[in-house]
């Protein structure tokens, strides 16, 4: 299958109007290949005919593959561990109440790895000090297809090797018919559900900590910084953002301010 230059530029509108992702012009070969399958599976020549189909079914089944097919990402356990270093020697000791269970956001969650990540740290946490302490993780993304997939809870060997120490794979995880299934504690902590980040998420309530790594990068300046304006909003007090490495917060956006430690970069709201 080949796109002309044209489907190209319709689909780029209709990707960035329904989830807010800009693809830049040298992306053409990434729709290319992530929509192969979906247009042979459907049985469709081309991508017109997918658009087509998407401009009079709107909410149609095919327009919401059509953008879980161009959102989902890589991820792996422990991604940029100094995050997770810092919320097992630190955060979780400051912001951890006993009444209260400490409430944590991954969004843009994709397969899972994070928010189950986030629930190991801290239980590492937790277990070396000997408290019983409550951690509830919200976890959100786009797409249904990856949300199911997380849910389930169940990861081959290959994606288990991927960032998760062999240390904790026997006492996390334990056999099920398609890989390893994390263990019910985790899964309990961790509830998913399908969030644009688009659209308004003040209904997911108020946050300890917010983890929103490798996906803003996708997005315009102006789609950036009005999704931070509102994550701002459901930041507690002297809550903390996580970013990935390799973002930087743009200047238009107050209220917080960066802190370093250990090799770790954050924003904490002020």
């Amino acid at each position: 299958m080949s796109i002309s230059r044209q489907e190209f530029l319709n689909f780029k509108g209709f990707l960035k109007s329904r989830s807010g992702i800009a693809l830049p012009d040298s992306k053409q070969y990434l729709v290319n290949n992530r929509l192969k399958p979906l247009l042979e599976k459907a049985g469709l020549g081309c991508l017109s005919d997918l658009l087509n189909i998407i401009h009079a079914k709107p909410g149609g089944d095919l327009a919401i593959k059509a953008v879980d097919a161009m959102t989902t990402n890589e991820t792996f356990w422990f991604r940029d561990v100094s995050h997770f270093n810092y919320l097992e020697s630190i955060l979780f000791s400051e912001l951890a109440g006993f009444n209260t269970p400490l409430r944590v956001w991954s969004a843009a969650c994709s397969s899972g790895q994070e928010p189950y990540s986030i629930s190991v740290s801290f239980d590492k946490y937790a277990g070396a000090r000997g408290r019983e302490q409550r951690l509830k993780v919200i976890a959100t993304d786009i797409s249904a297809d990856v949300l199911n997939y997380a849910k389930e809870g169940v990861y081959t060997d290959l994606e288990l090797s991927r960032g998760l120490p062999s240390t904790l794979k026997h006492s996390h995880f334990k056999r099920a018919d398609k890989g390893w299934r994390i263990s019910s504690r985790h899964r309990l902590r961790v509830s998913f559900s399908q969030v644009n980040l688009l659209k308004d998420f003040s209904t997911l309530g108020q946050f300890d900590i917010i983890f929103c790594r490798n996906v803003l990068l996708y997005f315009s300046a102006e789609t950036k910084i009005n999704i931070l304006i509102k994550m701002i909003q459901v930041m507690k007090s002297g809550a903390y953002l996580f970013l990935s490495s390799s973002e930087v917060l743009p200047r238009e956006v107050q209220g917080l301010r960066v802190v370093r430690v250990a090799g770790c970069k954050c924003y904490r709201k002020v």
